[in-house]
């Protein structure tokens, strides 16, 4: 009986193969290690881009064997808190002082299983289009963030919600889909921590 592409051995039998199962592992192994500053350190050998006093928290990569962990780029004393899913099919981006509370989603790509044959997949072709969270903003925990999506410079995403467009810099999103609920007043250079 000749095994499924989708079964391990039919995995590992061809060289995609293989190299889907190795960062399969890699993503696994990066997830377990017990403390941020490792996690860091194993995400930059795999390709990430980490800027100083940066946090990854245990964290799912989905997506690892596009393009290893090249696609993650995150600035400086940015924070991914637990449970988080990060989709690596595109690149995701978070800038310097971005903070992501723990459950969010981040997806860089939509498909319905196009290539498997499932019937929707000439309704809804398969699509991929970059993540970048701004210089300072915040997603508040369990919201998920859709591909092709930016959100701007020190806004805030409310716990739960969906974001499906682009955010404003300097404002505050939520619902589902998430919508504008008021702008924050920008202090003055020196009145904003750094």
């Amino acid at each position: 009986m000749k095994p499924s592409s989708y079964s391990w051995l039919g995995q590992w039998s061809t060289a995609k193969g293989r190299t889907w199962l190795y960062w399969l592992l890699a993503e696994k192994w990066t997830r377990a290690l017990p403390y941020p500053n490792w996690r860091c350190f194993f995400l930059r050998l795999g390709g990430a881009v980490i800027g100083r006093s940066s946090f990854v928290h245990e964290t799912v990569f989905h997506n690892p064997q596009v393009n290893g962990f090249k696609n993650l780029v995150l600035g400086d004393r940015a924070t991914v808190q637990t449970q988080v899913l990060i989709d690596l099919a595109d690149r995701v981006t978070l800038e310097d002082d971005v903070t992501v509370s723990a459950g969010v989603s981040i997806f860089t790509h939509e498909d319905c299983g196009a290539k498997m044959g499932k019937p929707l997949g000439e309704y809804f072709p398969p699509r991929k289009a970059p993540v970048t969270l701004k210089r300072g903003c915040w997603i508040g925990a369990r919201a998920t963030i859709l591909c092709g999506v930016t959100v701007g410079e020190c806004a805030v995403v409310g716990a739960g919600s969906l974001v499906n467009q682009d955010v404003p810099a300097w404002t505050v999103v939520g619902g589902v889909p998430a919508r504008m609920i008021r702008t924050i007043e920008k202090k003055t250079a020196m009145e904003v921590p750094r």
